[in-house]
């Protein structure tokens, strides 16, 4: 049965932490301030319990036990992946760590936390939802959050910056045959696979049931691999044939991935043919492989989006994450992006900052449309020689190596010149439409103040805090699902963490401000204090930067400013 937390619990004084703790303790503790306080205000009590309600039973007479408390199983989520701790660690931090506890809402000493069961229980029922109804509950949550902190903080989304960053899933890096190997051993072993086959296929079958890819692969040659490859790959083609299975079987994936039949005879694929989108691990089926640069990843792309501060001093929000296997491009995330930000901010997005792997056709029209200034970095590809400048009909093409500038004469639908090589093979060097408009982009980019694209850097600082706690950068989870409600908790830790500080330095600025004041008032006198005030008063001048005057039983005011 569905039930809310009570906002309005009953307290025991004798329960009551603070009461238990010494003098500097009970101060800590209570600081408003402090990251446990700001976590329950900002995060924990914000939570609308309403979003889960789907996942339980409602209405009244017997319809079984209440629910434990969804802002608690939540918060531990986000607490989670905020101490970047294992499951053990965390629910060791709930039970004997206060500070933790009170971020929680857990106030008395004998107020008990969610078992390690329900919490486990929670996060399957959110999957499980969102492969049946395709909404995530978690990311509803991180909008509705968000887009409450946003409100409060008066925080704009009219300005936005995205960058994305590939991480790794939580998988062993597979050589080919211990991928094809190990997924058809898990296949076969399954309940009543091997009594569906004839005693003569089932006994080859049982030789690689007890084989060990992986020592297989060390002691064997490349070619001895290869023949392996191709033997384990016929075996797999009779056995599909026998039990008839059909697309949805993992065995088939993996089968018709790797290999090719002819007449019978299966023949394994030059890697060349073999697509990104592959199955990378039986135990991730959902994980991509993407080589960017030097990286290397069997994984996910995470797509984050966030306000800019500008001049306001306000901290900026991740106000959507997204999360796509690996192969999934950059210009993909941004129409979506967009329109989650819109909502959580409530504000229509007039500027957009990201780097060239955004750039491209449908967002240009789509940021034309929606009267979006796109602003990226610059295209992807490296920049032609040539310079295409058109006026009307006609092109005229400036060549960046020798400095000429040629006219261009008009084909059916291309312009060409007299190639500028002497040596070339053709006769002439011709230009699309299309090469038109990506030297057009070129020229507006550069056109761009700096100070404009130099916004972009920022998102760089969210990506760092988003994979501070990767080991390899690989998460601790498997699954596309498990992906997105990491990212979703990550996400409203680092925003909490921002307002936390932002909320601290504000008020540092206006006691400086109200220093300032009385230091213009002042004028530059020096005070007398007794020096039991003066004691008090070194303290709170040292914490916020302020130093005493060299004279004995004096302080020269505001002397830092």
């Amino acid at each position: 049965m569905f039930r809310k937390t009570d906002s309005t619990p009953q307290f025991d004084m004798f329960e009551n932490v603070s009461n238990h703790l010494s003098k500097r303790g009970s101060r800590k503790y209570d600081d408003p301030k402090g990251w446990h306080n700001q976590f329950y205000t900002l995060v924990t009590s914000k939570i609308d319990e309403e979003v889960f309600s789907p996942l339980f039973t409602s209405g009244g007479g017997r319809t079984g036990a209440p629910n434990a408390s969804v802002r608690q199983l939540v918060a531990l989520s986000i607490l989670k992946e905020g101490f970047g701790c294992s499951d053990e660690a965390l629910f060791e931090k709930c039970e004997f760590d206060l500070l933790t506890r009170k971020a929680l809402g857990l106030f008395q000493l004998g107020d008990k936390v969610v078992s390690l069961d329900t919490w486990y229980l929670f996060r399957r029922r959110i999957c499980e939802y969102d492969e049946l109804h395709g909404v995530n509950l978690m990311e509803l949550c991180f909008s509705q959050v968000t887009g409450e902190q946003a409100r409060q903080f008066n925080i704009s989304g009219k300005s936005v910056r995205m960058d994305s960053k590939l991480v790794g899933s939580n998988i062993a890096h597979y050589s080919r045959y211990e991928l094809i190997h190990n997924t058809f051993c898990r296949e076969m072993r399954s309940e009543g696979m091997l009594s569906r086959l004839n005693p003569s296929l089932r006994k080859r079958v049982e030789t690689f049931l007890g084989e060990d890819a992986q020592k297989t692969v060390y002691r064997s040659s490349g070619a001895q691999i290869g023949e392996r490859v191709t033997l384990l790959g016929q075996v797999i083609y009779e056995v599909l044939v026998r039990i008839k299975a059909g697309e949805g079987s993992l065995l088939w994936r993996v089968f018709h991935e790797q290999y090719t039949v002819d007449r019978g005879k299966a023949t394994a694929r030059e890697k060349g043919q073999i697509a990104a989108s592959s199955l990378q691990n039986h135990n991730d089926p959902e994980a991509h492989y993407r080589q960017k640069g030097d990286q290397k990843i069997k994984g996910y792309t995470t797509n984050i989006t966030e306000t800019i501060d500008g001049e306001t001093g306000k901290p900026g929000l991740i106000v959507d994450v997204q999360v796509k296997p690996a192969t999934a491009p950059d210009n993909g995330f941004v129409q979506d992006a967009v329109k989650a930000g819109e909502e959580v901010t409530g504000d229509a997005v007039e500027t957009l900052i990201a780097d060239g792997a955004y750039q491209g056709p449908d967002n240009r029209n789509f940021a034309e449309d929606h009267g979006i200034e796109l602003i990226t970095s610059g295209l992807q590809g490296a920049p032609s020689r040539f310079e295409l400048i058109p006026d009307g009909d006609s092109l005229t093409v400036v060549d960046n190596l020798t400095g000429e500038t040629l006219p261009a004469l008009r084909t059916k639908d291309k312009w060409r010149i007299a190639h500028p090589d002497p040596g070339a093979k053709s006769k002439y060097r011709y230009f699309t439409p299309e090469q038109v408009e990506s030297s057009r982009l070129r020229r507006e980019l550069r056109d761009i103040p700096p100070e404009k694209t130099r916004m972009r850097n920022n998102v760089e600082a969210s990506i760092f805090q988003y994979c501070f706690h990767l080991r390899n950068n690989k998460t601790r989870y498997r699954g596309l699902l498990k992906q997105k409600l990491f990212s979703y908790a990550r996400c409203m830790w680092i925003n909490s963490r921002r307002l936390e500080i932002f909320l601290i330095t504000a008020s540092q600025r206006a006691i400086v401000d109200v220093l300032s004041v009385m230091k213009r008032s002042l004028n530059g006198y020096t005070l007398k204090i007794t020096s039991g005030f003066s004691n008090r008063l070194f303290i709170f001048m040292d914490f916020f930067g302020l130093k005493k005057s060299p004279r004995r039983g004096q302080i020269l005011i505001f002397s830092t400013f």
